[in-house]
């Protein structure tokens, strides 16, 4: 790998923290490589390749990606479809067998993928290690899922489409569920932080998965997305993530025999209403909304405080905010790191400047001698939108924190689900009938109730079991 980042100090911390530090700077000074697609097994370069850089430090190289050619989305369906043959007639506890290779492996390599993803995607370290952790959990759940079925229905060729949002655990979650359920897969993975998905698919092909299991395309232009989507030899598409490319295929005309799982990112809007601890619930809010630069899946990008609260609320989340450290994500005091790319940050920067009159926090471009060579904000707090405001009804996808006053629990409640909600609300109250009627009335599928960080990590969509029913 290309870079002029020197090793990072080993601290005095935990073991934990050493052993990361060391797979950390392992990873960091590991030499720079070609990434092919990978279709039927094969390795195929187009002759049109792009490099992918590191948010961390534009220095630090990954090495060179193949821009896919067209027809090449066809070409990987046509593979999957042929060894999709092959493996749903293979004995499901052989399956099993084979990702619980797989399982170990992750396992052993857990801190050399955690400081992969830190620089690739831009994630503090804890962050990166609870990515891996995730994924860790759903493997080996949904092994011991399928050794529970005694027969499973197989179904064909999977697309999973994926952005950076949850790099590692999404994609490869849903690839693992598929795969184990005797399906086969093409898999997109973001075009700004590809590696992950391809460290795991060596662990995979050392585990003796077939050839055309798993295939995988790095579309960086978009170009060959719709193709795939559109095949008729494709059984299910997963989305997960956000960006244009998320909000594209929300529009695009499937197929109602075609299986759809929508994991794309919303407001994920939280209610604060007469709350255990404010200082706590700001400081709650505050660490989901921006621990990964806004990018998360789960993070929100919207609160709504009662009137005679919002002094209050304002106060508490200013001084949370405050406290944040935004640097370099291998360092264990970081508490938010990069935007995952410059067009990212700019669209960070441009729609601050739209609702500059109503920033009461950040909104900066952050340049210093530590940060000059990533893509470093400090995150935007921003109040007094009117209600039909976008960015106070649909994901920016950059990291901006909006603070919408109600006058009342209705107007609140309003507020809350008029957005375009995404896949987790939440509130932070003491009053428990409203807790309930809450819980009973969001629209999202996971709701929390007092704390974001007691969703478990875990927590996929439900649609997750479509592929073993």
């Amino acid at each position: 790998m290309t870079d002029t980042r020197t090793i990072i100090e080993m601290t005095d911390g935990s073991e934990e923290d050493r052993m990361f530090e060391g797979a950390f700077n392992s990873v960091l000074h590991m030499d720079k490589k070609d990434y092919p697609s990978y279709i039927g097994g094969l390795k195929i370069a187009s002759g049109h390749d792009f490099v992918v850089s590191s948010p961390v430090d534009d220095s630090i190289r990954f090495g060179n990606f193949q821009e896919p050619e067209e027809g090449l989305a066809k070409h990987a369906v046509l593979a999957a479809k042929k060894a999709f043959e092959i493996w749903s007639k293979i004995d499901i506890e052989k399956r099993a067998g084979t990702f619980e290779m797989v399982l170990d492996n992750i396992k052993r390599q857990r801190f050399r993928i955690a400081a992969t993803v830190l620089l690739n995607s831009g994630m503090t370290r804890d962050r990166a290690i609870e990515e891996v952790d995730r994924l860790i959990e759903i493997v080996g759940r949904e092994i011991k899922k399928a050794r529970s079925l005694k027969k499973v229905k197989s179904q064909g060729v999977w697309a999973i489409i994926s952005e950076h949002n949850s790099p590692l655990a999404a994609p490869i979650g849903y690839a693992v569920a598929a795969i184990l359920a005797g399906n086969s897969v093409v898999m997109m993975p973001s075009r700004f932080c590809p590696v992950p998905v391809y460290m795991v698919y060596d662990i995979m092909k050392a585990a003796m998965l077939p050839d055309g299991v798993m295939n995988i395309i790095v579309d960086r232009r978009g170009t060959v997305t719709t193709s795939l989507t559109e095949d008729e030899d494709i059984v299910g598409i997963v989305a997960s993530g956000s960006g244009k490319r998320m909000e594209e295929m929300m529009f695009l005309q499937i197929d109602e025999e075609i299986e759809f799982i929508n994991e794309v990112k919303g407001m994920n809007p939280v209610l604060v209403s007469r709350p255990n601890n404010m200082m706590q619930a700001a400081s709650s809010i505050l660490k989901s909304a921006f621990s990964f630069a806004g990018q998360d899946i789960n993070a929100p990008s919207k609160v709504v405080i009662m009137a005679e609260e919002q002094n209050a609320f304002i106060d508490a989340i200013l001084k949370a905010a405050s406290a944040m450290r935004i640097g370099d994500p291998a360092e264990r005091a970081t508490t938010v790191g990069p935007i995952i790319s410059e067009d990212q940050m700019k669209l960070f920067l441009k729609t601050v400047e739209k609702v500059s009159g109503n920033v009461i926090f950040g909104g900066k471009r952050l340049v210093n001698i530590e940060t000059e060579a990533g893509f470093y904000v400090t995150p935007a707090i921003v109040t007094g939108m009117s209600m039909d405001s976008d960015i106070n009804n649909i994901d920016q996808t950059v990291p901006i924190l909006s603070i919408q006053t109600a006058s009342d629990i209705e107007e609140a409640l309003e507020m809350v689900n008029c957005c375009d909600v995404g896949r987790v609300s939440g509130i932070y109250t003491k009053d428990e009938k409203l807790a309930a009627r809450f819980e009973e009335e969001s629209p999202a599928e996971i709701v929390y109730v007092n704390d974001i960080h007691t969703i478990p990590i875990s927590a996929f969509r439900a649609e997750m079991e479509t592929f073993m029913d």
